[in-house]
């Protein structure tokens, strides 16, 4: 596994900035190299490297910007990789196939996910699983790594966070001011 990369340390940086922007109270929970191995033979599947590295620095992140699922197995967790992507395989439907890992999902049913069947220098592209779709659905790609996908996520919420450049026009008195007019130039109803 080595040490981390320079792109991992920039990607946390951005992370623990975001959090701190947003006034979250980022509270790691680091996973141990035996419970990170433990996730994995239950899992059947080999987290990549970025991952592995998140569990090591942050485990179970609570008041982080992500909710990101854990292999910290010290305290229950609503976000255990484990019994999430056992559940997943078993009881729901589409029940989640073994070759893809969920690691966080986005609240409506539908989970991100390591596909393990497409690792590449010690990396696994992220894909999404749609709840609503059947088992043999292709999931749709949703970043190269996960990296990738961390650092998506984050530069597209600090995008919604800023806004758009019609926040800065006072366009809605402008549109408020045009119906009272339009209404004002009808004739009134019979």
């Amino acid at each position: 596994m080595g040490t981390p990369s320079r792109r991992y340390d920039d990607t946390v940086r951005f992370f623990r900035a975001y959090a701190s922007a947003e006034r979250m109270p980022l509270v790691a929970h680091p996973a141990t190299p035996a419970e990170i191995d433990e996730a994995e033979r239950a899992l059947g599947a080999v987290f990549s490297d970025s991952f592995r590295w998140f569990q090591l620095e942050f485990g179970d992140c609570q008041g982080g910007p992500l909710d990101i699922y854990t292999a910290r197995s010290a305290q229950p967790s609503a976000f255990d990789i484990v019994g999430i992507n056992r559940d997943a395989r078993a009881e729901l439907h589409p029940r989640l196939p073994a070759h893809l890992i969920a690691f966080s999902d986005n609240g409506g049913g539908d989970y991100v996910c390591f596909d393990t069947t497409r690792r590449e220098a010690n990396e696994c592209p992220v894909v999404w699983w749609d709840h609503e779709q059947d088992e043999q659905q292709v999931p749709a790609p949703a970043a190269p790594s996960f990296l990738d996908w961390l650092e998506g996520e984050l530069r597209e919420r600090a995008a919604e966070e800023r806004g758009s450049l019609l926040d800065s026009f006072p366009y809605k008195d402008w549109i408020a001011s045009w119906f009272r007019g339009a209404r004002q130039d009808r004739p009134p109803d019979e």
